[in-house]
């Protein structure tokens, strides 16, 4: 599988994708960052499912100070590998993203694009009840299209559909603090 930087300092250059990941696919990739340039076009970055890094590393391409989180060690050595050769300066954490949410600090735009097994609306909510999103940040979610995310209090939520992929869009309002949403 072919992926690549599709804009920035990196633009066009290719990423060495491990196996166990599934990439963003370079449609869904290209229409997050086009929301992103208007709602927030630079800023602390955090993709808490690195996978093959193609989300975090297209945003440290970006401009963004990017942090990827991954707890699979092979693709952890990918991401690594990939930011080397692409110069890109990048926090890459080892580890499981719902343990660290308590120790991350804040973000101007969290993505989360974890494994489609995994209880993604529950993750959701943990992710708006955690304080990880800066006041008028963003959490991003890419999810299959069958899966519905709800409204929660203190948040803006907007949806844009990428073929079989949905992105779930929150906008932390400013001065919503995140213990007004129930942790699951």
């Amino acid at each position: 599988m072919s992926v690549r930087i599709l804009a920035g300092s990196a633009k066009g250059r290719a990423l060495k994708v491990p196996a166990s990941a599934r990439p963003s696919g370079a449609r869904v990739r290209k229409s997050l960052f086009d929301l992103l340039a208007t709602r927030a076009p630079s800023g602390r970055f955090l993709d808490l499912h690195g996978g093959s890094g193609a989300v975090g590393l297209e945003a440290a391409s970006r401009g963004y100070a990017a942090t990827l989180i991954e707890k699979d060690a092979a693709a952890v050595r990918a991401i690594e590998g990939n930011a080397r050769t692409l110069d890109l300066p990048v926090r890459v954490v080892r580890g499981d993203a719902s343990a660290l949410l308590g120790r991350l600090g804040e973000f101007d735009v969290v993505f989360s694009d974890p494994p489609y097994a995994q209880d993604i609306p529950a993750l959701t909510r943990r992710l708006l009840a955690s304080g990880v999103v800066a006041p008028g940040g963003l959490l991003v979610c890419q999810h299959p299209v069958q899966v519905r995310l709800d409204d929660a209090p203190g948040w803006e939520r907007e949806e844009r559909v990428y073929g079989s992929n949905l992105l779930t869009l929150y906008r932390r309002e400013e001065g919503a603090g995140a213990d007004k949403i129930g942790a699951t």
